[in-house]
């Protein structure tokens, strides 16, 4: 009986602390939300599309503002999520609160993930913490309505539920959340790739896997390729391959999927790359089934990335949660060794050095990166001034130029035409509008710039710091004759009336 009760107090020990990781972590991340009441560039995309929802319960399925009119492919379920919050609670409210719940749920997972790996709770927990502060997950889906918020824990989730098949309800499990992920984002074809691979390995390796892992891998593969080609296959139509490239224009290419090593080394850690790849080293020589698995999901994305078939920054997502939970066998080993040696009564002291230099080297990047995003990759309070002038003032069928990167801050603030935007599937012309609205903002001849305001049908040129910096002063605005200047300063915003 006292043996039930100590099981059962450690338990609750147990869970307490994961939840107040999980706590900490989701703590965090609504710190840095809240500094602005504004989202992320990226974010309005998403932004437009659950108000669209919100508004009328249905999809946006033709953007009458995105390159003057265009359809819209993708997933809605979602913003379909987010929208069920928003029948009670403040939609800005619950876009920034519950993408920042869903990523932080992640912890749970990498804990019983990590436990499959140490069999050790305490060692498990610091994992967890760590998963919870890794700089590129922390500050990639930071105050950004990201899908990967429910990607990242749904993938792991499902690496979990294979290798605890045989459990009670975890066939039922995992066939649902198989479903769920392939309904949710073409991040399922990563899924996908990754249990190929395990079934490679599986047999390279000499290793036998049962009869049951092999039917749900086989069945989760038909439903994954089902799902993806019935929501995308107008996409694969216009496409062909190229699809897997999302459209991407092909002056963005090299800078949309090229790695940078030592910026990719800070953003996942360079400890944790050194933990995590020890990890896998010490994790072969054992052969166990779970090692294969984990192992086939960073494989498939070393490819994806070595092709340029996957954007780095997610590529490096679910690599650098991999490599955390790999991190734990090497830590397991470097504690069991470090009981052998003269220095084992110093153990508590080595520690806590060590857990202290790691967290730090997560922490102190993983923040100041997440305050340079909440201050550089937010609009301004002035840029919204702006952008709500344009919205009361400007007729409602005008065209605001602006860089790719603001695309969808024109539509969704200011409620008007852009020429380009970042969402390139099914988007017409993406290559030349790229290459116009470079050249526009570039060149120095005011005659080539105002060519190609007219093909584009353009009333107005929005001009942040941002192109200024990229580009330079855009010295050809100096004409008053044709261009009347509206606001000046960052942004500056410029009337075209000689057109």
């Amino acid at each position: 009986m006292r043996l039930l009760r100590n099981l059962m107090k450690e338990k609750y020990k147990e869970n307490l602390i994961l939840v107040l990781i999980f706590l900490l972590v989701l703590a965090s991340r609504l710190y840095f939300v809240f500094q602005t009441p504004y989202f992320n560039n990226d974010g309005y995309l998403n932004y437009g599309l659950v108000s669209h929802i919100s508004e009328t319960g249905k999809p946006l399925l033709f953007d009458q503002l995105s390159y003057n009119g265009r359809d819209l492919l993708y997933s809605p379920l979602f913003h379909y999520i987010l929208a069920f919050f928003d029948l009670f609670l403040p939609l800005d409210f619950v876009l920034k609160v519950i993408p920042s719940i869903f990523i932080s749920l992640l912890v749970f997972v990498v804990y019983s993930l990590s436990f499959i790996f140490v069999k050790d709770k305490n060692l498990s927990l610091f994992i967890a913490l760590l998963s919870g502060f890794v700089p590129i997950v922390f500050i990639k889906t930071l105050n950004n309505i990201s899908v990967y918020t429910l990607v990242l824990p749904l993938t792991f989730y499902l690496l979990y539920l294979l290798i605890k098949i045989k459990e009670k309800g975890n066939l039922n499990k995992f066939v649902i959340f198989c479903f769920f992920l392939a309904l949710l984002h073409p991040s399922a074809f990563l899924f996908l790739i990754a249990l190929s691979f395990f079934i490679i390995l599986s047999v390279n390796e000499d290793f036998n896997t049962d009869k049951l892992k092999k039917e749900v891998i086989l069945l989760s593969l038909c439903i994954i390729l089902f799902i993806e080609f019935l929501i995308y296959k107008k996409a694969f139509i216009a496409h062909g391959i190229d699809v897997v490239r999302t459209n991407v224009p092909v002056q963005f290419l090299t800078s949309y999927f090229n790695l940078d090593l030592l910026g990719d080394i800070s953003k996942v850690g360079a400890l944790i790359i050194v933990f995590g790849l020890s990890g896998i080293i010490l994790g072969w020589k054992k052969k166990q089934e779970e090692i294969f698995l984990l192992s086939s999901l960073i494989l498939a994305t070393l490819i994806l990335l070595g092709l340029r078939l996957i954007r780095p920054d997610i590529g490096l997502m679910f690599l650098s949660i991999a490599l955390v939970i790999f991190s734990g066998i090497t830590f397991q080993v470097i504690l069991k060794y470090f009981d052998i040696t003269k220095f084992s009564k110093y153990k508590k002291l080595f520690t806590s050095i060590f857990v202290l230099i790691l967290i730090a080297s997560l922490i102190l990047p993983t923040f100041l990166g997440a305050a340079n995003n909440i201050t550089y990759e937010t609009p301004t309070e002035y840029e919204l001034l702006v952008l709500n002038w344009i919205k009361e003032n400007a007729l409602p069928d005008v065209t605001v130029l602006a860089p790719i990167e603001k695309g969808y801050v024109i539509t969704v603030i200011a409620n008007k035409r852009n020429v380009i935007d970042s969402n390139f599937l099914l988007a017409p012309d993406t290559s030349e509008r790229f290459k116009d609205v470079t050249t526009i903002y570039s060149t120095k001849s005011e005659v080539e710039a105002l060519e190609l305001l007219n093909k584009h049908n353009v009333d107005y040129i929005f001009v942040p710091v941002e192109a200024e910096i990229k580009f330079g002063k855009v010295t050809w605005l100096n004409d008053k004759s044709c261009f009347e200047g509206l606001f000046f300063g960052t942004p500056e915003i410029y009337k075209i009336i000689c057109k």
